[in-house]
């Protein structure tokens, strides 16, 4: 037995996929098999937070605020879902600490080139290795904040400081630029 399609069917299926994909997408909804492809196509709110991280030498100087996206070797969109896992979903204080250990030694004793869509290691104006970092949430206001400048943020909230040496004396975030 031979099953016979009728082009008609064929246009009809398609046509009712693609107008479900486009209203997924308009609507930034996500029901499997529609996507809204929201790595690329999304709208932000007024306000949304992201995280932020600061790096300190031995004698105080400070790197950052950056983006986490440099801290490991993997595709950036990665690294924010890995410090999500570490330091929101877990709230294990000896993985953040550990987490930390072993971020700051990888990137003073083997910094990475950026490539494509992996992020180069964060690198010391001095040269000097980096000995704490200090991990934030921040949330940033499309109106008043300057989203090309990392400093520009509403109320930075501290979720992790590893400071074994004692180098930030415990201060605040020094780096914001008020709004």
């Amino acid at each position: 037995m031979q099953l016979k399609v009728r082009p008609g069917a064929v246009v009809g299926g398609a046509a009712l996929y693609l107008g479900v994909q486009f209203w997924h997408t308009m609507k930034n909804r996500n029901t499997w098999p529609f996507c809204a492809y929201n790595m690329f196509n999304y709208t932000l709110p007024d306000r949304w937070v992201q995280l932020r991280v600061v790096l300190y030498e031995q004698d105080g100087v400070v790197v950052g605020p950056v983006d986490p996206w440099c801290l490991l070797p993997v595709e950036f969109f990665r690294v924010v879902s890995l410090m999500d896992q570490v330091f929101f979903s877990g709230g294990n204080p000896v993985l953040r600490e550990e987490f930390s250990r072993r971020t700051l030694s990888r990137i003073n004793q083997s910094p990475w080139e950026g490539f494509d869509e992996v992020r180069g290691a964060p690198r010391s104006p001095t040269g000097k290795p980096f000995v704490a970092l200090e991990v934030y949430v921040i949330e940033v206001d499309r109106e008043r904040c300057d989203v090309f400048d990392r400093a520009s943020v509403y109320e930075p909230r501290l979720l992790h400081r590893h400071d074994p040496e004692g180098v930030t004396h415990g201060r605040g975030p020094t780096w914001i630029q008020p709004v």
